[in-house]
C-alpha cells in the first residue's frame, strides 16, 4: 500500500512517530454541515450502518487519539489497520 493510502490524515502524508501511541483502533465517521454557516466537521464513533467513511486512529499514550488515515469502506479500513499494525508494531484493538 502507498503512503498516500496509509497516512492521508498525517502531516506531509508520512508515518507519524509510532512511539507516541499505545495501539491502533478503527471507527466509523460522518461529516456534518452547519446549514447556517456552511462549516463542515467530522463526527467519530458512528455505527457502521450509518458511517460515511472509516478512520484508523492511533491511541495516544498521553490520552486522546490521532487520525492516521481515512478509508471509504469498512473492508478497506480493516486491511489498512492490519498493514499499519505490521509497520508500527502496534496492536489493533
Amino acid at each position: 500500500m502507498s503512503d498516500q493510502r496509509l497516512f492521508n490524515c498525517c502531516a506531509g502524508g508520512v508515518a507519524p512517530d509510532w512511539s507516541l501511541f499505545e495501539w491502533l483502533e478503527t471507527g466509523g465517521c460522518a461529516s456534518e454541515t452547519d446549514e447556517t454557516t456552511g462549516a463542515i466537521w467530522t463526527n467519530g464513533g458512528i455505527e457502521d450502518a450509518e458511517a460515511q467513511f472509516w478512520t484508523v486512529y492511533g491511541r495516544l499514550k498521553e490520552g486522546g487519539c490521532e487520525a492516521i488515515t481515512d478509508c471509504p469502506t469498512r473492508a478497506e479500513v480493516d486491511a489498512v489497520a492490519t498493514e499499519l499494525s505490521r509497520l508500527s508494531g502496534l496492536p489493533v484493538v
